[in-house]
C-alpha cells in the first residue's frame, strides 16, 4: 500500500509538531522543579538555625519545649516583656515530669523562663569555633562594642538566657503555658519557669545607660521604623499564608497575626552594615524575615518606612528536611 504523499507530509509534519510540543513541555516542567529546587534551598537556608546542635544536657535536662511565634533568629526581639506585646509562645512541660507543674501559676501576671540560646552561632560552632567572645557588637551603639556580660546578648560563655512574659493561659492538667511577649525562638529547650513577683523583681530607682530602654534616650533611635504599612498585593498572601502555617494556631485570626508582623517590623531588625550603608552599597533590594512559618517580603524606605509587599507559608516539608537532616547528624556525632 503506498501512502499519498500529502497525507505522508501531514503525518511528518504533525509527528514533528508533537516532538516540539513534548520538547517545550519537558522544558517548562524543568524549568518549574529547578525553580521549586531553588526556592526550597532558599529556605531551607534561611531556616537553618533550626538545625543548630542539641544543647548540652550534661548538668541540666531541659524540663519542657518552646513552640513560638518567631521562627528563626533573625526577626527575635531583643528583648521579651513589652518591646512586642502580641508575640506568643506555648510552652509544653515534657511528659516525663509529674504533672500539674503549672499549677498556680495562673495567679501571677508574668512569668521568668529560663532557657538554652539553641540557635546561637556560638554554640552551633559556626562562628569563633564555639570559643566565647569578650565584647559584642551593640545594634543601639551602631556597632560599638561592650563587654559579653553588660548586655543582654546570646553570645555568653554559658549560652543560658532569662525573659519574662505575660502569662496568657495556663493548662496545668496538659502541662501548657502560654506566654505573650517573649522572645523565644521556635524549638528552645526551657530549664526552668518561675513566677515574676513585682515586690522583689521590679526594684524602684534601677537603672541602666542611655542605649538600653525602648529608645535610646539623647540621641537618634537607630532602630526606630517611622511606620509599617501592607501593600494591597500583600493581602491576599498574609490571609492565605495564615490558614496554612504555624500562625493559625497561635493567632485567632489573620488580623491578629498582621499585628504582630507589624510590631516586630517597627524596630529595624537590619543587619548593622545593611543598615547604615548607601543605597547603592546595600545587598539587597527587598528583605524577608519568618515569622510564625510565614516568610515576609518587606521593603524599607530611606525615610525609614516599612511596607509588607509578599508573603508565602513554609512547606512543611522543609522543616522535615531539617529535622531528619538534624537528627542524621547528631546520630552520626554520638
Amino acid at each position: 500500500m503506498v501512502i499519498p504523499t500529502p497525507v505522508l507530509t501531514a503525518s511528518l509534519a504533525l509527528t514533528t509538531t508533537i516532538a516540539a510540543f513534548a520538547t517545550r513541555s519537558l522544558a517548562k516542567t524543568k524549568a518549574d522543579l529547578d525553580a521549586a529546587q531553588v526556592d526550597r534551598l532558599r529556605l531551607q537556608q534561611t531556616l537553618r538555625a533550626r538545625s543548630a546542635p542539641p544543647p548540652a544536657t550534661d548538668v541540666f535536662k531541659p524540663i519542657a519545649t518552646a513552640r513560638s511565634c518567631f521562627s528563626r533568629r533573625n526577626g527575635t526581639p531583643r528583648q521579651g516583656g513589652a518591646l512586642v506585646p502580641s508575640a506568643r509562645c506555648e510552652i509544653t512541660i515534657d511528659s516525663s515530669l509529674p504533672r500539674h507543674l503549672l499549677e498556680g501559676l495562673s495567679e501571677y501576671s508574668h512569668a521568668w523562663v529560663v532557657y538554652v540560646f539553641h540557635a546561637n552561632t556560638n554554640l552551633a560552632g559556626t562562628k569563633t569555633g564555639g570559643k566565647a567572645k569578650g565584647k559584642v557588637s551593640v545594634p543601639r551603639l551602631d556597632g560599638g562594642r561592650v563587654g559579653v556580660l553588660a548586655t543582654r546578648t546570646p553570645h555568653r560563655p554559658v549560652p543560658v538566657g532569662l525573659s519574662v512574659g505575660a502569662i496568657v493561659t495556663v493548662d496545668a492538667a496538659r502541662g501548657k503555658l502560654v506566654l505573650g511577649g517573649i522572645d523565644l525562638v521556635d524549638g528552645t529547650p526551657v530549664l526552668d519557669i518561675k513566677p515574676y513577683v513585682p515586690f522583689c523583681d521590679s526594684i524602684p530607682g534601677a537603672t541602666a545607660p542611655d542605649w538600653v530602654g525602648r529608645e535610646a534616650v539623647g540621641k537618634d533611635e537607630p532602630l526606630k521604623i517611622a511606620r509599617v504599612d501592607v501593600a494591597a498585593r500583600a493581602e491576599a498572601p498574609m490571609s492565605s499564608s495564615f490558614t496554612r502555617s504555624a500562625a493559625s494556631k497561635l493567632y485567632d485570626n489573620v488580623g491578629e497575626f498582621i499585628e504582630f508582623v507589624k510590631e516586630v517590623l517597627s524596630y529595624d531588625i537590619r543587619s548593622i552594615r545593611e543598615r547604615n550603608a548607601p543605597l547603592e552599597k546595600r545587598k539587597f533590594e527587598t528583605y524577608r524575615v519568618v515569622l510564625c512559618d510565614v516568610e515576609i517580603e518587606y521593603t524599607i524606605s530611606d525615610e525609614r518606612v516599612v511596607e509588607i509587599i509578599g508573603a508565602q507559608a513554609v512547606k512543611r516539608e522543609v522543616w522535615d528536611d531539617l529535622e531528619r537532616a538534624r537528627a542524621e547528624r547528631w546520630a552520626n556525632e554520638e
